[in-house]
């Protein structure tokens, strides 16, 4: 066969549009508008929500495990008996909650719940059992005060209240002096990083729970138990338990998603302030705008056009590029082009079934909070994100695709099967329809087992799919 010299260019054009089109696989989903694959189904499974989550409401006297914090007010956990208030599993809560006239007060309550905790402790734990006492998680406290109050359901002596539990938990991410809970100082002033306070005895048992959750053997030197154990229970203070954002050295990393949500609290405070006419000393609003030229400064990736985690102590990026990056439009404190490059970006995260938490990496195991796991809050986020910058199509579309992911393994889980350890012996049960669960594969469309098999959820993943509906029908073009 032969062909012209004048026939080139028009291969060559076409050799280059379809390794564009191999190379991006991903990306139409991510350029074209959102067709529902089971928008039909998804009011049954609203129905099933507002019929069933009331069963993880936990009453203020119920049994609590020895060495619990006492919580005054009952409050919605994360599933029917589980007697246990997270911290930032509660914002994303309370966002769905807030849909349900029957059901909002619970938001305020939770919130009251987590003031109890800082008069108890100093800061809101990252659970109110004993294990989760030795770190906190990332914090959304004032926001979720911000919601609450604009809802209508709080008066302004109970924000005047807020406030003064806010700045203590502010005081505990940002304390510099000798009296300081945990040392979030980073050689960068005025940029936060996640840690613990947690024993030695602690790190060490740590690492003993979790070493057969990541195939890790007992048999290694205690000194190898702490270096492991400072670093997963750093992480497990970012919410992401675990991810390979930071390497194995989360304390290392300065958290774009930290350091994004305090930007928002300084924000806030100034709000607070001029809600209530208070005279306050310390000027919130200039502390914000440090904040964000340090975030621009030092955690935005301008040749990729993202944000990213900052390892200060080999100061450079992080390896893998996580959906945190996604934070500072969510927090309102990205530009108007930092946005466009971060929509340009969308292809690196967003698949068949909504956003993954890192880009694809090689990594030497598995990590649930990693691709292709997509998890409830960061849709919720995604959202939010989009839609204040105005990308009403993409945000729409983030939320279609959780409806769908979670209305598609409602109706038919998959994997049926999974394995479940009981009694010290590992066996494998069946999944039955009718159910929501904590996390998902975004790339499959099918139920994320990875470190451990997804439970059955209400919680954020009942909340994310209220307030998703809401959302989407709400802003679909009629």
């Amino acid at each position: 066969m032969q062909i012209s010299i004048t026939s080139f260019p028009r291969l060559l054009i076409l050799f280059i549009g379809l390794s564009i089109f191999a190379m991006n696989c991903n990306s139409s989903e991510s350029s074209q508008k959102y067709i529902p694959k089971y928008q039909d189904k998804w009011q049954e499974v609203a129905q099933m929500i507002h019929k069933t989550w009331g069963n993880s409401r936990v009453d203020s006297n119920v049994k609590q495990m020895p060495g619990s914090l006492k919580l005054p007010y009952e409050y919605f956990s994360i599933h029917e008996n589980v007697n246990v208030l997270y911290c930032w599993d509660t914002y994303f809560t309370n966002a769905g909650l807030l849909q349900i006239d029957s059901f909002a007060p619970f938001a305020k309550n939770a919130i009251d719940n987590q003031f109890s905790e800082i008069d108890q402790l100093g800061f809101v734990p990252n659970a109110s059992e004993p294990w989760g006492l030795n770190r906190s998680q990332i914090p959304y406290l004032s926001m979720m005060v911000k919601e609450v109050y604009e809802s209508g359901l709080a008066n302004k002596e109970w924000l005047l209240r807020a406030y003064e539990k806010l700045k203590q938990d502010y005081l505990f991410w940002t304390d510099t002096s000798s009296k300081a809970i945990e040392n979030h100082n980073t050689p960068i002033s005025g940029l936060q990083r996640f840690y613990h306070h947690a024993t030695r005895e602690e790190l060490l048992e740590f690492y003993n729970v979790l070493a057969p959750r990541f195939d890790l053997s007992y048999d290694v030197t205690d000194e190898f138990k702490l270096k492991m154990g400072e670093a997963w229970m750093t992480e497990a203070e970012v919410g992401m338990d675990f991810t390979p954002r930071f390497e194995n050295r989360c304390h290392e990393f300065i958290a774009i998603d930290l350091n994004a949500n305090l930007y928002v609290y300084e924000k806030n405070f100034d709000w607070i302030t001029k809600e209530l006419a208070i005279e306050e000393e310390v000027d919130w609003n200039a502390k914000a705008s440090r904040r964000k030229a340090l975030i621009t400064r030092y955690m935005w990736d301008e040749n990729r056009g993202l944000f990213r985690d900052y390892d200060f102590v080999n100061q450079r990026f992080s390896k893998v590029a996580s959906v945190a990056t996604f934070y500072p439009l969510w927090a309102g404190l990205a530009t108007k082009e930092q946005a466009k490059k971060l929509i340009a970006n969308l292809p690196l995260f967003e698949y068949t079934y909504g956003p993954t938490i890192c880009e694809k990496s090689q990594q030497d195991r598995l990590y649930q909070w990693d691709y292709p796991a997509g998890w409830p809050p960061i849709y919720m986020l995604m959202v939010k994100a989009l839609d204040k910058y105005g990308y009403k199509k993409e945000a729409l579309r983030m939320a279609g695709k959780y409806l769908d992911i979670v209305t598609k393994n409602y109706l038919k889980p998959e994997p049926e099967m999974y394995a479940s350890t009981i009694g010290g012996k590992v066996k494998d049960k069946k999944r039955d329809p009718g159910f929501v669960y904590e996390k998902y594969d975004v790339v499959e469309g099918t139920i994320y087992d990875t470190e451990y098999a997804a439970r059955p959820f209400h919680g954020w993943s009942y909340a994310v799919y209220i307030s998703c509906l809401e959302y989407y029908n709400s802003h679909l073009e009629k």
